[in-house]
């Protein structure tokens, strides 16, 4: 018999059973060293935001990819954790109005406040009818500007423009919507003018008259929220006109998705502005759609009339998820390694949680250590988040407990919208 290749047979299964035993006791070391610790988000502070009642969205998202996305990164030093805004601003020297080819033929009043300002008129299309109508470019050599205010150079519009633009140069420079400009003389005076066109229009089409009044003193600034949900009723603004303390009395309007505008119902309220949404407010026909509030203003500053027009887009959102109060921390070796979420949600979709972690250092001051994100496509079945750590990354930074959560967002990416934000979310404690 022999002998030798039996005992390399039976050597070759001692290692495997030995090399299967050591990856048993490996497998037990390591699930020993860890440890699994419950805790609570903490209360929310001042910049925080989230949903109250979830809902589910009635529109097709956006990514609806069922890939699962883990990303840490490290931020730079210089970093500041701090709330996203809430809101932004805008500022006018111009205004908008919609005339009819009649009214034009028969001249638009316009009010002036600043010598050399550009009167623009495009031609817009009209499906009052039925139908769709486009509008006619107007020659620019067709277009007479009247003082109202000196009758003496009534007569006399060529004195009052300073040049004239057609479609074709517009275009070159960018505006490619048929339209025709005049820039006023520079030694035009403030006052009521006539604009009116001598060729020609059909008594309905449209025409969008833009008045750009440049380096006035006055300007129109809109503050507004840019994230209104879907369940709100009002939207909240401030204006101010610079260079006048006249009390303001402006009207709103909401642009649909369709082109179409909406007249809202304005309250004051110590001294900011609520627009109220219509009771059935038309979302946008798609995620990616933005709505825009236009809020036109006309006042007297110095025995002038000012009018002006602001426009600003706001971004409409279905609440459909907010995080449980209850998350689980796993930690090694007293290095916190992952932290799990569950999430409330109306209908499955694509979500994504991002936060910055932070240690304490040696003087006690909160230091960012990374910043871990997370994206996946969650079900009512199965709605739990998981935001990966690096402890290696974490023993390397020389920082210690406590470790914070920092800046949880929560964003329904079906939406591309932000749902919530926690400055300071959790509190890390083994």
């Amino acid at each position: 018999m022999n002998i030798f290749p039996l005992m390399l047979v039976t050597l070759s299964i001692s290692a495997l059973l030995i090399a299967c035993q050591d990856e048993t006791v490996t497998g037990a070391q390591d699930t020993q060293a860890q440890s699994f610790t419950q805790a609570s988000l903490s209360a929310p502070q001042q910049g925080d935001f989230s949903v109250t009642d979830v809902t589910e969205p009635q529109l097709p998202p956006i990514n609806s990819s069922r890939e699962s996305l883990s990303f840490i990164s490290v931020p730079a030093k210089t970093l500041i954790i701090s709330p996203p805004s809430d809101s932004h601003s805008s500022s006018s020297d111009e205004y908008w109005t919609t005339v009819t080819g009649a009214e034009l033929n028969r001249g638009v009043s316009l009010s002036i406040s600043q010598a050399s300002s550009v009167i623009r008129i495009s031609p817009r299309a009209d499906t009052s009818s039925g139908a769709l109508m486009h509008s006619q470019s107007i020659s620019p050599d067709k277009i007479q500007l009247i003082n109202l205010d000196n009758k003496s150079s009534a007569s006399k519009s060529s004195s009052n423009i300073h040049s004239l633009a057609d479609p074709q140069a517009l275009a070159t420079a960018g505006l490619t919507d048929n339209s025709s400009a005049l820039i006023m003389s520079s030694s035009a005076k403030p006052g009521k003018y006539q604009l009116k066109v001598s060729v020609p229009l059909a008594a309905k089409s449209s025409y969008l008259v833009n008045v750009k009044e440049k380096h006035s003193p006055y300007q129109l600034k809109l503050t507004s929220k840019f994230r209104v949900s879907s369940l709100s009723r009002s939207l909240d603004f401030n204006i101010s006109l610079t260079n006048s303390d006249q009390p303001l009395r402006p009207t709103a309007s909401l642009k649909h998705s369709d082109g179409s505008y909406q007249t809202l119902k304005l309250v004051s309220n110590h001294g900011q502005w609520q627009a109220r949404l219509p009771e059935t407010l038309a979302m946008p026909s798609s995620n990616q759609g933005l709505s825009e509030i236009q809020i036109d203003m006309q006042t007297r500053v110095n025995g002038i009339e000012v009018i002006r027009t602001v426009k600003t887009a706001f971004k409409q959102f279905v609440p459909s998820a907010k995080i449980q109060q209850q998350v689980n921390t796993r930690w090694r070796e007293g290095v916190p390694v992952s932290i799990a979420f569950n999430l409330d949600i109306a209908a499955q979709g694509r979500f994504a949680l991002s936060g910055y972690l932070t240690g304490s250092d040696a003087s006690g001051q909160d230091k960012t250590i990374l910043k871990t994100e997370s994206a996946n496509w969650l079900t009512l079945d199965n709605s739990a988040m998981l935001l990966k750590l690096d402890p290696q990354l974490i023993q390397e930074s020389g920082l210690s407990a406590p470790f914070k959560l920092m800046g949880l967002e929560l964003k329904d990416q079906g939406q591309m919208a932000r749902l919530s934000y926690q400055q300071e979310a959790l509190i890390l404690e083994q």
